[in-house]
């Protein structure tokens, strides 16, 4: 169990966290929120013992084998899959014993450490780190490329990989979709749900918490609270509570103006002194419990585009690609006023070079591309945050852009992206990764652009920043193109979806709960056995063959019952878990055993769920 007790923690002369009390049982997976600065990555560095509390204590088991990313980027000659694998250093370690005990001919060092190997993995590690590599969307020819050969998002992946390679306890992840696609995000949501280990995680991708955590850390004017269930649950809660404390907030005060009206109307009759006097005295006695704040709202006005021709932009058959490379091919999209557009696919499979293609930053190796005179083109690209210069303000860049704003006009501006009074003419170079997406949105919606591409545009924005852009999207009246790993982003702006595969952009005609099936599916096909050649015609069914398909199909039903009933039973734990937390002075190990009823249900559904795939497979592979 991880405790906290009166955890006080500051970064320099600022409190951060002050007075912290909260038990994370054994197993939890826990997703730490709250806005940019309220403490989550100095919380998470007093938890690998790299920082110590002002005062307080924060107790991590001393046994426990802690993951997590390391901060410097991938570098060096080894091949992905060896990077990886390194991060199962006890298995490395027993590795290179068995090797020294066969060199010096100890025969019983060997037969003891072969015995550790086998509890180890050994013998199917490289196939599970390819596996796990794969599904980080690693093909299988990247295996053995050089790490120093991928650009750095993959190799922020490839650090990810190795976290994910070692058989931790206590798993600290620090905003892991950054760097992902909504493909590989569903991926690691299935991973996370799997791992045994305690889970800290950082990030601000409600759906994603919701799919992973099964407790929230909220983190916010210095106090930190622990909540049972996912973020949604939390957000539930703490509005029940913001209620509540409001409800007896009203009351108090409905009290104390009564007992001051008493007080005014009769503390000058001597008859009444004495019962002035006491309520005096209550009325000093009487205090409302705080109400708890509520995240700040954040309002971004995007400037009214100056015309909306229709169409803005027309691309015909395009092949787009680099050098003699087509990356895709027969591309054709009529984007008008008024069109909210999702690009889904993996990363590397063309997404950015479609983008790249509307945006006008990449010419067509075929086929047309056709704009309206009036395009105005807003391109928000992950580059443009990291070639800010760091030297620059705000203040200077924006009216580098619009010469014609008065300095009043552009601080207004600047303000309402949060860039207000002093931080308008302060260098960018401290300014957090969120703080500078937000500025670069800033500069490119000033232009008044009838079309917006944005290419994750969420990644370091904060919950009440990407509310902000949402809300910001809702009233612009040009097209918005999106990509985005941030499945609440791209299913409050975009009303319809193209997928990018294989070289196409073809329609998806469905919701992402459909999209993350068809994912499911694919990656379940694509590890069967080839089947027969279509040239051969399917293989008659014998009279075996059908009595093993019905036995397959009525234990297929078995499991689908078995399914739900092990769900409601996750349920039921999930929401006894949730009651028993709520109250105060709860007992921490009454905790610890309705999580432990809540894992083991969970993980036996999943199993379940597992079983069910393999035997629906097999009926359909028979025909």
């Amino acid at each position: 169990m991880i405790r906290a007790q009166d955890l006080v923690l500051a970064r320099g002369s600022r409190t951060l966290i002050s007075g912290a009390r909260f038990d994370i049982p054994p197993g939890a997976r826990v997703g730490i929120v709250g806005r940019n600065g309220t403490g989550k990555s100095i919380l998470f560095a007093a938890m690998a013992g790299r920082l110590e509390p002002e005062s307080g204590s924060l107790l991590v088991p001393s046994h426990w084998t802690q993951a997590s990313v390391a901060q410097s980027m991938p570098e060096g000659s080894a091949s992905a899959l060896a990077y990886a694998l390194a991060g199962d250093a006890e298995l490395l370690a027993i590795r290179e014993r068995y090797t020294a005990a066969q060199d010096s001919g100890d025969g019983h060092e060997v037969g003891r450490l072969a015995e550790a190997l086998d509890q180890a993995g050994s013998w199917d590690a490289e196939a599970r780190c390819a596996q796990l590599l794969r599904g980080l969307g690693f093909s299988d020819a990247d295996l053995t490329r050089a790490v120093d050969e991928f650009s750095g998002g993959w190799r922020m992946r490839l650090a990810l990989a190795r976290t994910l390679m070692c058989r931790s306890d206590l798993l600290l992840l620090d905003e892991p979709t950054n760097h992902l696609d909504l493909d590989t995000v569903l991926w690691l949501e299935g991973w996370l749900r799997r791992y045994r280990g305690t889970l800290l995680v950082i990030s601000h991708d409600r759906d994603f918490l919701d799919a992973v955590c099964t407790h929230t850390l909220h983190l916010d004017g210095e106090s930190a609270e622990l909540y049972a269930g996912a973020f949604s649950a939390f957000a539930r809660q703490r509005q029940a509570r913001i209620e509540q404390a409001r409800r007896e907030a009203a009351e108090v005060a409905a009290r104390r103006a009564h007992l001051q009206r008493f007080i005014d109307r009769f503390k000058a009759k001597a008859s009444k002194a004495r019962q002035a006097q006491s309520r005096v005295k209550q009325l000093e006695k009487l205090e409302s419990a705080p109400v708890p704040a509520t995240e700040g709202e954040v309002h971004w006005q995007v400037p009214q585009p100056t015309k909306l021709p229709d169409p803005l932009l027309v691309l015909d058959e395009v092949e787009a690609g680099y050098g003699d490379t087509p990356i895709l091919t027969g591309v054709s999209l009529h984007l008008a006023p008024g069109e909210r557009i999702g690009l889904l696919g993996r990363n590397g499979t063309g997404k950015s070079t479609l983008m790249k293609l509307v945006a006008g930053v990449l010419a067509p190796m075929a086929g047309e591309r056709k704009t309206a005179r009036d395009l105005v083109i807003g391109y928000f690209a992950q580059s443009g945050v990291e070639e800010l210069p760091a030297a620059a303000t705000p203040l200077n860049l924006l009216l580098e852009r619009m010469p014609a704003l008065s300095d009043q006009q552009a601080r207004d501006y600047l303000g309402g992206f949060g860039y207000g009074g002093e931080l308008a003419t302060t260098p960018l170079g401290p300014r957090s990764g969120g703080e500078k997406a937000r500025l670069t949105l800033a500069l490119l919606l000033v232009n008044k652009p009838n079309l917006i591409l944005l290419d994750e545009p969420t990644n370091h924005l904060d919950m009440a920043a990407r509310a902000a852009l949402v809300e910001a999207l809702a009233d612009f009246p040009g097209a918005v193109v999106l990509v985005s790993h941030d499945r609440a982003l791209i299913e409050s702006c975009c009303e319809r979806y193209l997928r990018v595969h294989r070289g196409r952009v073809a329609a998806f005609d469905d919701d992402l709960d459909a999209y993350a099936e068809a994912l499911r599916i694919e990656t379940a096909e694509a590890g069967r056995r080839p089947e027969t050649p279509a040239d051969a015609g399917p293989r008659p069914l014998s009279p075996a063959d059908h009595k093993e398909r019905k036995a397959l199909a009525n234990r297929l039903k078995r499991i689908e019952e078995q399914v739900q009933k092990l769900t409601l039973a996750e349920q039921a734990a999930e929401r006894a878990l949730a009651e028993a937390s709520q109250h105060r002075g709860h007992d921490a190990m009454e905790l610890v055993r309705l999580e432990a009823e809540r894992a083991a249900a969970a993980e036996a559904r999943e199993t379940a769920e597992l079983e069910w795939l393999e035997l629906a497979e097999k009926i359909e592979s028979m025909g």
